[in-house]
């Protein structure tokens, strides 16, 4: 394994709020893996919390740390870091004080992953008070884990509001202990068994969420949508979509969360109720998706309420 002769570096980056566990996890990957043995790591700390590097670790692991104190441009720092260490490999502890830090990163600097640590202590205010610096992390990763959750159940919450964030994101619980697991189930609230399901406004958001994990749920079912849908044209294709507009986290960061209808030319826009059925199709990276059918679609008022909002619901 020759990692110096790659052109770009491989670059890893650990999103969190100060002293939500990024330093321990970043430790735990020098300490557990291989790397020292192929080459040097350079860990880029955006943020100084309580916890410090060990320095006998990062010897023994041919790793250095080097800390950003703000007092020049973020791609200078990195230039000049990666000039001394001469790294083939980068871990970048990231900050939310420098939301646009990844953007001023140097060309070499090859992101080949994200996570995102927060920590249950801190959850609650984070989540009332900076869901949207949560959401610019979470969006971004593929990886995020609740550390110090003593309970799967004291997750439940937060799951709707999570995966509207990003649903193809892992997420997982680890307890004080160090144990880890999936951090969220999805329960719906209808029969998977039964070939006809209803789903209301008050559902659509899991129904959605399901379908977008588990499009073979509603492969070859009839879905009876009672409330509303907003019609619209994919920009793409042409085709109409059918769905609503989600609030993830603020009125900043809206999303229309819907499902691309088919055989459905003649429709004129607006809003409809409608049942359909649900089979299997594939997206333009060739993964599963659910598509609808319309079989019996009524044109219907627009509901009073325009937006769904993804609160503290399980």
């Amino acid at each position: 394994m020759d990692v110096s002769s790659a052109s770009t570096i491989d670059t890893r980056l650990v999103y969190g709020f100060k002293d939500a566990g990024k330093t321990t996890y970043i430790s735990d990957c020098l300490r557990y893996d291989f790397f020292y043995k192929y080459g040097t790591t350079l860990i880029l700390c955006f943020e100084r919390g309580d916890e410090e590097y060990d320095s006998e670790l990062l010897r023994e692991k041919n790793a250095n740390v080097a800390y950003y104190d703000g007092s020049r441009e973020v791609g200078e720092f990195c230039r000049d870091q990666i000039e001394r260490y001469k790294p083939d490999r980068i871990y970048a502890e990231m900050c939310t004080e420098y939301p646009d830090a990844r953007d001023q990163f140097p060309e070499d600097m090859n992101i080949t992953s994200a996570v995102t640590w927060i920590d249950w202590e801190t959850l609650d205010l984070y989540y009332a008070y900076f869901r949207q610096d949560i959401s610019d992390m979470v969006r971004q990763s593929i990886q995020v884990t609740f550390r110090g959750c003593p309970s799967k159940e004291l997750l439940i919450p937060y799951s709707q509001g999570f995966r509207l964030m990003n649903n193809k994101a892992s997420y997982l619980r680890e307890d004080p202990m160090g144990f880890h697991e999936k951090a969220f189930d999805l329960f719906v609230p209808y029969s998977l068994d039964e070939s006809r399901i209803t789903i209301t406004a008050g559902e659509y958001l899991i129904f959605w969420l399901d379908a977008a994990e588990h499009p073979e749920h509603y492969d070859g079912k009839l879905l009876c949508f009672t409330d509303p849908l907003e019609l619209r044209r994919i920009t793409d294709n042409g085709k109409w979509s059918a769905g609503r507009v989600v609030m993830t986290c603020c009125m900043a960061d809206l999303q229309f969360m819907s499902f691309e209808l088919a055989e459905a030319d003649d429709l004129d826009g607006g809003w409809i109720t409608m049942e359909a059925a649900g089979y299997l199709s594939a997206d333009e990276y060739g993964r599963k998706v659910l598509k609808l059918k319309p079989e019996n679609v009524s044109y219907a008022a627009a509901p009073e309420g325009l937006i769904l909002e993804a609160g503290r619901t399980a």
